[in-house]
């Protein structure tokens, strides 16, 4: 699905010129030739973005800027870039304390645009994937509980204010039932806590003594990726070389064999496609996850 952009500018020609430079990059662009049009644009089109003209009739940038900022809802925290031939120095300061999130002046360096408006989208899609995930983490362990069908919601690719208040109605209507809440949080924290206590203490046997076994290493890595796919996510590869303290062809040489055995899948990044992932085989995370489980409840008949 392609980023959306609004452009408010009263003059047409610059509204022209930063449509098709951001249509060349591959995104959506919507138009306004007012402050008072573009507000009614970007309640109704939910844009990533806003690139806005300062002096205009009827609404200017400013008091645009003011209404978006002091919204109530996810408006609020849309990315606002003012484009003006009146701003110098102190008017940029100025507007960026006031909350936008840069100042560009006429006449435009389009490529220079172009590349800011990437650089930006690029970050507020991290930060809106890290909330979907979130949030649909969320949406899938209280589900099976209050017997609620999230999947028509996307979180951050529809309307987050709508996929909380979902959220929240089936929370109420849980509380108004009195059901009987599923562990399934404690479950997956005594997971992350099984895990996390395995990643400390080969840390603490590698501070004891280095060793070049295989089988350790893999047992690392698998641990690793687990802990990502439990948290609901899978791992860059390049991270695995960070924390893996062996050389990047004994890691990937390690990774493959991982793959041949069925114990890892690896797959490309959605939002980049040079960026590979890895995370465990369905027939491999039943297993692990069951050993864990059979394992931290071993632990608590022995302690408890």
């Amino acid at each position: 699905m392609k980023l959306k952009v609004v452009v408010i500018d009263d003059d047409s020609e610059q509204r022209k010129s930063i449509r098709n430079s951001l249509i060349s990059e591959g995104y959506q662009v919507i138009e306004a030739e007012n402050g008072a049009v573009g507000l009614e644009l970007i309640q109704k089109e939910n844009p990533d973005l806003i690139l806005c003209d300062i002096r205009m009739p009827k609404m200017n940038g400013d008091e645009l800027l003011e209404t978006i900022r002091n919204s109530d809802n996810e408006m609020g925290i849309i990315p606002f870039i003012f484009i003006s031939g009146y701003a110098d120095a102190q008017e940029k300061i100025f507007r960026l304390q006031q909350g936008a999130d840069n100042c560009f002046e006429k006449p435009l360096d389009l490529e220079l645009l172009s590349a800011y408006v990437k650089s930006h989208l690029t970050g507020v899609e991290r930060v809106s994937n890290y909330m979907k995930d979130r949030l649909d983490t969320i949406a899938h362990s209280i589900s099976s509980t209050l017997d609620h069908d999230f999947n028509s919601y996307k979180s951050m690719t529809t309307n987050v204010d709508s996929y909380v208040e979902t959220i929240i109605h089936a929370l109420h209507k849980y509380h108004e039932n009195k059901q009987v809440f599923s562990n399934e949080y404690d479950l997956r924290n005594s997971r992350m806590d099984y895990v996390d206590v395995f990643l400390e203490e080969h840390g603490k046997r590698k501070d004891l003594a280095s060793t070049a076994n295989g089988e350790d290493l893999s047992w690392l890595l698998i641990f690793l990726v687990a802990k990502s796919f439990i948290q609901g996510g899978k791992l860059p590869i390049s991270d695995l070389y960070v924390s893996a303290p062996s050389a990047k062809s004994t890691i990937n040489a390690r990774i493959s064999n991982l793959i041949d055995d069925d114990i890892f899948v690896k797959v490309s990044d959605p939002c980049d496609g040079r960026r590979q992932l890895v995370t465990l085989s369905d027939s491999f995370q039943a297993d692990l996850l069951s050993h864990i489980d059979s394992s931290v409840e071993l632990i608590k008949e022995k302690i408890l």
